[in-house]
């Protein structure tokens, strides 16, 4: 089992979506005061155990421990242990190697109903993490050699199931510090619905997942959620089930546990900067603020909750030098209680800025409060000047089409600017079908024309309703993230015919635009090629959304009024943001 490579969630997307290869690195480790410690022991040979849950079921786990160099017997005395909790079998023990090499056991399990444990395959949730709980019990108390201090290791999969098992421990554990990468913020939102359309995400990852002894694919809590959301039965919504499996809405238990979180995702990423919305929450969370609202400048942050984004894919770089080094640091400072200077930071988001090719330390996000708006102009304009005439241009909805668009490009930069966060696109149109399916891609012109996409979203028409108490806005009360309840309940009609409102939710970015380039964006009716996930409508909203044409309106646009469609941008300064000091990962 020894030779297994970790697969990662990326690679289990049905739409063929591959691995990311987990690229090694090179360079110093990241926050450049603490020199990770050279590899002092070595790996022993893997040691296969069972651990008995609470209502009987057996989880099949394998450990390894330091040894010492010259004899191979276990190193003497004891040492913390690192837990990661595995769904895709093969106990992917050989990704602890590092820490194992640096004083550290570590454990691989087999996640409930899959591999050789026991028991039923869910997706997530509470039972989930009571057998985390209890396997950080097992390890701490009862697995030979433990030291009684535990932290949680893994990534994607094998990092979301962190934040239940965090939240399952209680307070004062032996649960120490997890991190948590590669991971999203809210499933609904992120990875199994998109605008309130599903994905075939969940299914995907059904079909790559080997099943334990006592489970049935066919039968289990997990095929639930796979046959509902393709049917359009209560799970295809927003409603408590997903609520129930949103990492935003665990973290104030989470942090009321006392348990720190280092959590790292990819601009390139499954889902985008998915990670953010974790951060937020952690630092809101802490000091007693509304969860989900930004995290402004001057208002104080923690060491604890820290973010790593960088310009990767899924998984990429996270078994690389500079990923590790930061990990180990991390475990260090919350298990071994070494003076690394980690946790006193003052600006625990380290985000990468694309095309500035720089590490951005920072504590607030979104980092600034600029925004502007660029209004879709008759004959493919992008303007900061609000129209004054009535402009329409149309799409058509097809079940097969993905060249159906428009587009809309500015004049070059007279200056540059960073987009730093999440934009909103609103679009007034009406439709002749009896719902809307409408998506946008965000991209920057260079002056030679090459087209770099910096983000998309789409939004289902029925779907459009708003959550005023949810959304983000920049200076001047524009809106910068458009929030909807995607629930039955808050579904409204379309009107055919009738010109609408959509506020489509465009993903985060952090990006320098230089002096020159020009904002374009890219309305399509159906999701293009190179969206960030594939879409499976429902066989009712694809019979809602067939054979329907959109008359997108360009004006006129009066304060508070009126139906000109809109590019709302998060926009700074580049002066605002300097280069880290620290290296947090490879810039490619």
């Amino acid at each position: 089992m020894r030779g297994r490579i970790p697969i990662f969630l990326a690679t289990l997307v049905a739409a063929g979506l591959t691995p990311a290869a987990a690229v090694a690195s090179t360079g110093s480790q990241g926050t450049g005061s603490w020199p990770p410690e050279p590899a002092s022991y070595g790996v022993s040979k893997p040691v296969d155990v069972s651990v008995t849950m609470d209502d009987g079921v057996m989880i099949s786990a394998e450990v390894v421990y330091p040894t010492d160099p010259a004899t191979g017997a276990r190193a003497a005395g004891r040492f913390p242990v690192l837990l990661t909790q595995n769904p895709y079998g093969g106990y992917p023990t050989t990704s602890g190697d590092y820490f194992v090499e640096r004083g550290y056991i570590y454990v691989a399990s087999d996640v409930r109903g899959t591999g050789t444990s026991g028991g039923r395959v869910s997706w997530f949730g509470q039972r989930q993490g009571q057998d985390g709980a209890e396997l950080v019990n097992w390890a701490a108390h009862s697995l030979s050699g433990s030291d009684g201090k535990v932290g949680l290791d893994g990534c994607s999969y094998l990092g979301v199931d962190q934040w239940f098992t965090a939240d399952a421990v209680g307070r004062n554990s032996a649960l120490k510090a997890i991190a948590p990468f590669c991971t999203d913020s809210n499933f609904y939102d992120d990875l199994t619905a998109d605008g309130g359309i599903p994905t075939p995400f969940v299914a995907g990852i059904g079909k790559a997942e080997p099943r334990g002894p006592q489970d049935d694919p066919a039968t289990d809590p997990q095929s639930v959620t796979i046959a509902q959301e393709a049917d359009g039965g209560p799970r295809s919504y927003d409603n408590a089930y997903w609520q129930s499996l949103d990492v935003q809405r665990l973290i104030p238990q989470i942090v009321a546990n006392g348990i720190p979180a280092l959590t790292e995702a990819g601009w390139k990423d499954l889902f985008p900067g998915g990670n953010l919305g974790d951060y937020v929450a952690a630092q809101n969370a802490y000091f007693h603020r509304p969860l989900t609202a930004p995290v402004t400048a001057g208002e104080p942050v923690t060491g604890r909750y820290q973010a790593i984004v960088g310009p990767w894919t899924h998984g990429e770089n996270v078994n690389g030098a500079v990923l590790e080094s930061i990990r180990l640091e991390w475990f260090d400072t919350w298990l071994k209680g070494e003076h690394t200077g980690m946790a006193d930071t003052a600006t625990p988001l380290h985000i990468f800025e694309n095309t500035a090719s720089q590490w951005v330390d920072t504590a607030a996000w979104p980092p600034s409060s600029a925004a502007s708006a660029y209004y879709l102009g008759a004959g493919g304009t992008l303007g900061t000047v609000a129209p004054t005439s009535t402009g329409n241009s149309t799409l058509s909805w097809a079940a097969a089409s993905t060249t159906n668009s428009l587009t809309y490009t500015s004049a070059p930069l007279t200056t540059g600017a960073v987009l730093d966060g999440p934009s909103d696109l609103t679009v007034y149109a009406a439709s002749t079908a009896t719902d809307a399916e409408l998506t946008a891609t965000l991209n920057v012109l260079s002056p030679a024309g090459a087209v770099v996409k910096q983000a998309d979203g789409v939004l289902l028409g029925s779907q459009r309703k708003l959550d005023q108490a949810q959304n983000w806005y920049g200076a001047g009360n524009v809106l910068l993230q458009p929030a909807h309840p995607f629930t039955r309940e808050s579904q409204l009609p379309v009107l055919p015919g009738q010109t609408t409102r959509y506020d489509i939710s465009l993903l985060a970015n952090f990006t320098l635009i230089p002096a020159g380039d020009r904002i374009q964006v890219v309305l399509t009716s159906q999701p293009p090629a190179n969206f960030h996930l594939p879409l499976a409508p429902t066989p009712q909203e694809q019979a809602n959304l067939a054979g329907g044409t959109y008359t997108i309106s360009s004006g006129p646009y009066t304060v508070g009024a009126g139906t000109a469609s809109v590019l709302d941008l998060p926009l700074a300064s580049p002066a605002q943001f300097t280069a880290s000091s620290a290296d947090w990962g490879p810039s490619s």
